[in-house]
């Protein structure tokens, strides 16, 4: 039987805005960053929506042809509120940051299907993290660092200056220059994390934002779900934006995605079914990714890497991994370690386990 065609991932264009003008201060050619990509010069606005790869490749483009590991971090410093097209209304007039947290996590999957954004809470503070869940997109660090940069924006605009991170993490090695990062907000920044994100204090998440307007906040969000990204996107699409947080908490299993979708879990596994796919064919779609980025970016040994991803023990990640690549995880490391990005050397699992 032939497999179902997964959909592309997608992201909104709003976020490369201001490249163009960022690579022509670099004395860099637009158009060259660009090509190859499939993606028009006039398809970099606000209301357009491009694939997650050619979003990536642009990222790696830019940083290759100007020679600038940060540009992903410089382009990020220049965004605003608006980067989110609709759903950056609906945080701005939320009540606190807490909130407006909140409603970002919710709705990001209608900017993009190739990355989640996620909030994981612990004792006195929380998360705000970022992870890549679309296997067959490239391996960047650029993409984390222009997340990392606009989360910072987003917060000082949204608090009014109030709002600072008390720590950043990142999944990348540490970089011969810190400098540039270090200078991303007044706090410690740790490199070769199992995940990157901002950590806040819940006192932090408490602010009550300045431009909070509770029938202004009403109004955003029903127009963004009145949108051409309000309504849901596919079951499969929802679990594996799901998923790529709640494996770094140990609860993603089926039960637990079900529950978050208010399902049952066999109703789950039937809607899954229906879209040509399975529960256990998605989890591993979104384990290949997350072991790609920890193998490439940084320093994770094989235990780090097999806990990250919740499975039974170091050795299983090996065997899962064989199985996924057709070859071992430090094969597949030494072999891809050739240069700061790069493509996958496999396709996406596929139902049966093996790459597609």
């Amino acid at each position: 039987m032939t497999e179902p065609k997964r959909p592309q991932a997608l992201q909104r264009a709003a976020a490369l805005l201001l490249l163009p003008p960022l690579l022509t201060e670099l004395g860099i050619s637009p158009d060259a960053v660009l090509g190859g990509t499939g993606v028009a010069p006039d398809q970099l606005r606000p209301d357009a929506y491009i694939p997650y790869a050619a979003f990536l490749s642009i990222l790696d483009n830019a940083s290759r042809l100007s020679g600038r590991d940060d540009i992903g971090m410089q382009l990020g410093m220049r965004q605003t509120l608006a980067a989110l097209g609709p759903l950056g209304e609906v945080i701005r007039h939320a009540a606190t940051l807490n909130e407006a947290l909140g409603d970002f996590t919710a709705f990001q999957a209608g900017n993009s299907t190739g990355g989640a954004v996620y909030l994981l809470r612990a004792d006195g503070s929380v998360i705000l993290g970022y992870g890549v869940y679309d296997a067959s997109s490239l391996v960047s660090p650029q993409i984390y660092d222009l997340v990392l940069a606009i989360g910072c924006n987003l917060i000082a605009e949204l608090t009014g200056g109030a709002g600072m991170p008390e720590e950043i993490l990142l999944s990348r090695a540490a970089p011969a220059d810190p400098a540039p990062w270090l200078r991303l907000a007044p706090c410690p920044v740790r490199f070769g994390q199992n995940q990157t994100g901002l950590r806040l204090r819940n006192t932090t998440l408490d602010l009550t934002l300045p431009a909070a307007n509770a029938m202004l906040h009403d109004q955003a969000l029903a127009s963004l779900l009145s949108g051409p990204g309000g309504s849901p996107p596919a079951i499969s699409a929802r679990v594996r934006h799901l998923l790529r947080p709640m494996l770094l908490n140990g609860q993603a299993g089926m039960e637990d995605v079900a529950s978050r979708l208010s399902l049952h879990a066999r109703a789950l596994r039937r809607r899954l079914v229906e879209e040509g796919t399975t529960f256990a064919a998605l989890k591993d779609e979104v384990r290949f990714a997350i072991a790609r980025e920890l193998l490439l970016l940084g320093p994770l040994d094989l235990t780090d890497i097999a806990i990250t991803l919740d499975c039974a023990s170091a050795s299983s990640f090996v065997h899962s991994f064989r199985r996924w690549s057709g070859q071992s995880p430090g094969e597949w490391r030494s072999q891809q370690r050739g240069s700061a990005l790069i493509s996958a050397s496999a396709g996406p699992p596929s139902r049966n386990g093996r790459p597609g």
